[in-house]
């Protein structure tokens, strides 16, 4: 099995300082790639898939949005398996998949890779576009609140000292008294729902997101489904209670929270609202064009620790 590492040294908690401590004790054959633009993680996997067709394993040593571009890349490639360290503000997809912590468990998969297990994966799909999603996408307020948080100096600062996660809170307040609630409809399994002063709308492959919410229980990352969740009708008080409740996973017992299981959704709003996938800005979607959620099953490969 060939091993890479592809490290992304702008990720919040650190990760080329984390990446030397680690390869420092390795003892088996690897090679590492530096990302150095966004998507860059993306074309990294795709060359390393097409040039080599024997079992490989990519460790993504960053953020989040370094596991989003590597898993993305890897879909075409049945013989890449998913691996990921630590190093981002949020880490989510650690929470609802899994985590290589040591040397160690990096090298036993390595000699005995027995313990992969494949994965579904979310897709977000317009008549213009298609992105993917590992751990949720959607519209709305925790989209803005997704777009203020990558392009801000409170961010890069927080993540010096080690507090990145406290700029998702600074800005989900101050997104509070900003966001202009819309109007949505929503179309599965035969029916049609409309929804009114809508906050945010997010659809789930994995229960975690914005740092360690755990929006969608329920969810399973291979099951084949995806979990939607709607919050409408709330006053900014109560929104921001419920985003407590969040972290706890009790926001589902609260009426203005509306959650539907299947394996594709149709949505339609009535304005241009922004989106995010993964946690990153993801682009202005048109009011005009019905968005779809939906899921790719068993699509990619992720390495887990050996019991």
């Amino acid at each position: 099995m060939n091993l890479l590492f592809i490290i992304n040294d702008h990720a919040g908690s650190g990760a080329a300082k984390k990446w030397k401590r680690l390869k420092s004790r390795l003892s088996v054959p690897y090679k590492e790639v530096y990302t150095e633009y966004p998507c860059h993680a993306i074309e990294i996997v795709k060359e390393h898939g097409r040039d080599n067709q024997q079992t490989l394993l990519i460790v993504a040593v960053g953020g989040d949005g370094t596991v989003h571009e590597v898993i993305q890349g890897a879909l075409e490639y049945p013989h890449i398996i998913v691996g990921a360290i630590a190093a981002g503000s949020g880490n989510d997809f650690g929470r609802g998949f899994e985590y290589f912590n040591t040397v160690e468990e990096i090298e036993l998969f390595v000699q005995q890779p027995i313990t992969q297990a494949k994965m579904d994966i979310g897709i977000l799909e317009n008549v213009t576009d298609t992105k993917y999603f590992m751990n949720s996408a959607g519209f709305g307020f925790d989209a803005l609140i997704s777009k203020y948080v990558n392009h801000s100096n409170v961010k890069k600062y927080l993540n010096k000292v080690g507090l990145g996660k406290l700029s998702y809170i600074y800005y989900l307040i101050k997104t509070l008294f900003t966001f202009n609630r819309f109007t949505l409809t929503l179309i599965h399994n035969g029916k049609k729902q409309i929804f009114h002063q809508v906050w945010f709308v997010v659809a789930s492959n994995q229960p975690y997101f914005g740092g360690g919410m755990k929006i969608s229980p329920l969810s399973i990352p291979n099951d084949g489904q995806i979990e939607l969740t709607i919050v409408n009708g709330l006053s900014k008080v109560k929104l921001l209670l419920l985003f407590f409740t969040v972290f706890f996973g009790q926001h589902t017992k609260i009426k203005a929270v509306k959650q539907y299981t299947a394996s594709n959704f149709k949505i339609i709003m009535d304005r241009n609202i922004i989106a995010h996938t993964d946690g990153e800005y993801a682009g202005e979607y048109t009011k005009e064009n019905p968005i779809y959620f939906g899921v790719k099953s068993r699509a990619w490969q992720l390495a887990r620790k050996s019991s």
